[in-house]
């Protein structure tokens, strides 16, 4: 059943652009990934992450050969997994489907060291092709969050690049409406709206989109519409949408990415930052973020400074340069402690009425007068 119905699904590959998102390392597990991706790890893991339950897959190794594939949820679910050459293809003849979530999708064998996954195809339980991504790394490269396009989005957001309203939808779209924030508008066209039949009012700050024959814009992203604006926008607001079951579909607007500081040794680190925004502050060198000091402290209490102790224990001291080494002795006294007994001579000068005076032995007072 499979098969007849999903003939096309089979012999068609649909190309996609690579999406990256911006993460620190690559994923181990499927349920870290964006939704409606897949992403080959080095051992042969095919990671994914759903938002449909899938009826069928099929996609390409890049950068090696595979010769088997085995386990995984499809193993889990019954699916018949052939994989030769660079192809894998996985259905079910029983029609069985693998429920939406994430997880091991199915582990290849490879020949080699791959580079990615190509010509990603997956359909959902009707047979309907879902737009599926390979998950990327952003290793300083790519858009740095700057939207351009609505596969750039987040799923189920809304963004206003200009005049155009980008979207992210995982399920079809049948109708919608929001208001414009800071202008107002007078008409819109084009995009995926007027691609599936919709008419699109615009007026004040309003706009709305429906089908009066139930048409839907499948799931997917791209632009949903095209604004006349008249003036500058700020944003879009009250958003509304409808799912092909006149259910609400809970939509945001995209704000862009979190900025900080994105870098862990930082004093200013955000774990949370996606971009860097040039405000990481960091230390004074031989100090942490709390301002102590992670170096040797010297003697003068400054942090990692040259200030060095003397033999005589004195900071920045002149070392043992007096009598005794650090000091001058006593008076009277030796080095050792020890009462030094001094002797005084007094010799009369003859012929003139003067003294000289010694001092253990060496002249102390020369020609001293006396009456």
């Amino acid at each position: 059943m499979f098969i007849q119905k999903n003939k096309m699904f089979l012999t068609t590959l649909i190309s996609f652009m690579l999406l990256g998102n911006i993460m620190l390392a690559d994923p181990t597990d499927g349920c870290e990934l964006g939704t409606n991706q897949l992403f080959l790890t080095s051992d042969g893991d095919v990671l994914y992450n759903s938002a449909v339950d899938m009826a069928g897959f099929q996609f390409d190794v890049e950068g090696t050969s595979v010769s088997g594939a085995s386990g995984g949820d499809a193993a889990s679910s019954g699916f018949t997994v052939s994989a030769g050459g660079g192809t894998v293809l996985g259905f079910s003849f029983s029609g069985a489907t693998i429920p939406a979530g994430c997880g091991t999708l199915v582990t290849l064998d490879l020949g080699g060291e791959p580079s990615g996954l190509t010509g990603i195809v997956v359909s959902d339980s009707s047979g309907s092709a879902v737009e599926f991504t390979y998950y990327v790394e952003d290793n300083g490269g790519g858009n740095d969050g700057v939207v351009t396009d609505g596969c750039d989005l987040s799923v189920n957001n809304l963004y206003l690049n200009g005049g155009d309203v980008l979207y992210n939808s995982d399920v079809a779209i049948a109708g919608f409406q929001f208001d414009v924030d800071g202008t107002t508008v007078s008409g819109a066209s084009g995009g995926d709206a007027a691609s599936a039949g919709f008419t699109v009012s615009a007026g004040g700050t309003t706009v709305l989109g429906f089908s009066f024959s139930g048409a839907t814009i499948p799931a997917g992203c791209g632009t949903l519409t095209s604004l006349d604006l008249n003036g500058a926008a700020s944003g879009l607001i009250n958003i509304v949408v409808s799912d092909s079951a006149g259910e609400a579909v809970d939509f945001e607007y995209y704000a862009g990415p979190v900025t900080g500081c994105t870098d862990s040794s930082a004093c200013n680190y955000n774990a949370d930052a996606q971009v860097d925004d040039g405000s990481c502050d960091y230390p004074e060198d031989n100090f942490d973020c709390d301002g102590n000091c992670t170096a040797e402290v010297d003697c003068a209490g400054t942090c990692a400074g040259d200030a060095i102790v003397d033999e005589c224990g004195e900071c920045e001291g002149d070392g043992a340069i007096y009598e005794c080494g650090c000091s001058d002795p006593e008076p009277g006294y030796d080095c050792d402690g020890n009462f030094v007994l001094t002797t005084v001579q007094v010799i009369h000068n003859s012929a003139s009425p003067t003294v000289d005076v010694y001092v253990d032995g060496a002249l102390a007072v020369e020609d001293f007068a006396y009456r």
